[in-house]
């Protein structure tokens, strides 16, 4: 099984990462439920992860890799890679 690539206009850190999580979570042959379930986590996070709709937080990343049993880095894999978007807080000044 190849390493799935986040491609297309939107790739970022996330998706990147979430694709990551996803091709370890199948190569192991579990489903969203049993990862969440080592992970101690929900389903429905696992899969917002894997969509690449959340960034995850760093404690996250350290339970999902310790559920697979993956240093963190497998992953983190291409994730520096990523353009990142910055925002700016706009603050009214009154």
């Amino acid at each position: 099984m190849s390493r799935p690539v986040a491609r297309g206009p939107r790739v970022t850190p996330a998706s990147r990462f979430g694709a990551n999580l996803a091709y370890e979570r199948r190569r192991r042959c579990l489903s969203m439920s049993e990862l969440a379930r080592i992970a101690g986590t929900h389903a429905s996070e696992v899969s917002r992860l894997e969509r690449g709709l959340r960034d995850p937080r760093l404690s996250t990343i350290v339970r999902v890799a310790r559920a697979l049993e993956l240093p963190v880095s497998v992953l983190l894999e291409q994730v520096d890679r990523c353009p990142v978007v910055l925002r700016a807080t706009l603050w009214a000044v009154l």
